[in-house]
């Protein structure tokens, strides 16, 4: 199944986990991949590097998706190596798994959840802003933010996650709104308790919890989410766009 053939996507944080796993997948399925990173780059190459192995395009990317000028570079070289961005997959989080602060709201201060937040959503308005003008020229694109199923469903410790993921269900709805006349797509895919770095920071006995209360018993895994992702960047969603898919094995529900 080539339905991303000549089209090209960028895939931030893409050097490990659902990033990774989206690059590959949408490499495997025709797109000619920009695989970002912030830091890592030889994984990112990695990814990079398999996409090619099995015969398809892809380079990677440095950059801080937190940062305007390195979001102008990052698409810059993009295009330039790859043409105009088709796919834009939303993923990093402009944190790194050590600095997502999990604790209870008494062993908070503001400042660990204004960085969480706003380094989310700066990741998401620069993007949106230097590659969503091209692409409503264009007249076509799709953009997927990766938010998380806490937006939904919280838990203890959650708070600065989950307010930032709210936000990511805003700004896709938004966006939505101004680039759908123009003919561009914008959705979130919200994923569970998904097997990743990040993931490794809460306890074991909590992850297990987590996979019983799941409709389908498990945790998640990235290829799990990656599939969505591209579903949702592909044609065949051409009338879904504000739209935020649950990728939690059912826990919503319950």
């Amino acid at each position: 199944m080539n339905e991303f053939d000549g089209k090209v996507a960028l895939v931030t944080g893409a050097a490990s986990g659902i990033g990774a796993a989206t690059a590959r997948l949408l490499g495997a399925r025709g797109a000619r991949v920009a695989v970002n990173y912030r830091s890592g780059a030889g994984r990112a190459e990695d990814v990079a590097a398999a996409i090619r192995k099995d015969g398809g395009q892809a380079v990677a990317v440095q950059g801080d998706v937190t940062d305007p000028e390195s979001v102008r570079a990052l698409v810059a070289r993009t295009t330039a190596e790859l043409g105009d961005i088709d796919v834009l997959v939303l993923n990093a989080m402009g944190l790194g798994a050590h600095e997502a602060r999990i604790a209870p709201v008494q062993q908070l201060v503001w400042e660990d959840v204004e960085r969480i937040v706003t380094q989310q959503l700066k990741s998401l308005f620069h993007l949106a802003h230097e590659v969503l003008p091209g692409m409503q020229a264009r007249g076509r694109g799709a953009v997927v933010a990766v938010g998380a199923a806490l937006a939904r469903r919280s838990a203890p410790g959650f708070l600065a996650l989950a307010a930032a993921k709210a936000g990511v269900e805003a700004v896709v709805r938004t966006l939505a709104l101004e680039a759908g006349p123009h003919g561009v797509r914008v959705n979130a895919v919200n994923p569970g308790l998904i097997l990743t770095e990040l993931s490794g920071m809460i306890p074991q006995e909590q992850r297990a919890a987590a996979a019983a209360r799941a409709a389908v018993r498990r945790n998640g895994t990235p290829d799990d989410v990656a599939e969505l992702i591209a579903f949702a960047a592909s044609d065949r969603a051409g009338y879904l766009t504000g739209a935020s898919l649950m990728a939690d094995g059912g826990t919503a529900m319950i």
